[in-house]
């Protein structure tokens, strides 16, 4: 049976909290013990729960959000703290996912946080990023690959013989599947997938 790690979320809207549960509870090794609507909430909620991960959304902006998350941070030590945006007048050692991550950069990033490295990950065969590569069709996979290889949406349309609009559809596509919307996190999918390797 696969290990979950347990994940507190702390968003301020109940849609974020629930669109954030139901897709971290539907990745392997992944389960959302407790919600928050603050800071100062989870400071409370960790006691109870005692969760591997805090996943935050929003920065703190008040003296008592920070000193909830400095409480947080002493009850936690070992934790991952992170954050779906950079806290304002936070340094580089905050964590924090891009704005276009997907669940591949979150499991990279908890990953990371832990000690590990995603391709001697624990949890890597029941990682999402095989899974969501086998879903995609071959010519998304040669879109995705070109696209990490830096050729332009041009330069594939050329080499795969298609239309531009056609590869601009498939790029729409993989930004669904794959959560990848920007080229340099589609080329981290490319790479954690080792879809290079099985592009047809």
């Amino acid at each position: 049976m696969v290990r979950q790690t347990p994940i507190l979320l702390v968003a301020k809207h109940a849609l974020i909290r629930a669109g954030l549960r139901a897709l971290l509870n539907a990745t392997p090794g992944f389960v959302v013990l407790a919600e928050a609507r603050d800071l100062a909430g989870a400071a409370t909620l960790v006691r109870v729960h005692h969760p591997e991960v805090v996943l935050v959304d929003g920065a703190p902006d008040t003296d008592v959000e920070h000193l909830a998350l400095a409480r947080l941070r002493t009850l936690l030590p070992d934790a991952c703290v992170l954050f779906l945006s950079r806290p304002e007048g936070s340094d580089s050692a905050v964590e924090c996912l891009p704005y276009d991550a997907g669940v591949t950069d979150f499991c990279s990033a908890v990953d990371n946080l832990r000690g590990g490295d995603c391709r001697a990950c624990a949890l890597r065969a029941q990682c999402p990023v095989p899974t969501l590569s086998a879903a995609l069709s071959r010519r998304e996979r040669q879109v995705a690959v070109s696209v990490a290889s830096g050729m332009s949406s041009k330069q594939i349309a050329g080499s795969l013989g298609i239309s531009l609009r056609t590869v601009n559809t498939y790029r729409e596509s993989l930004a669904r599947k794959v959560g990848a919307s920007s080229p340099a996190v589609l080329t981290r999918f490319v790479i954690e997938s080792g879809l290079e390797l099985i592009v047809e």
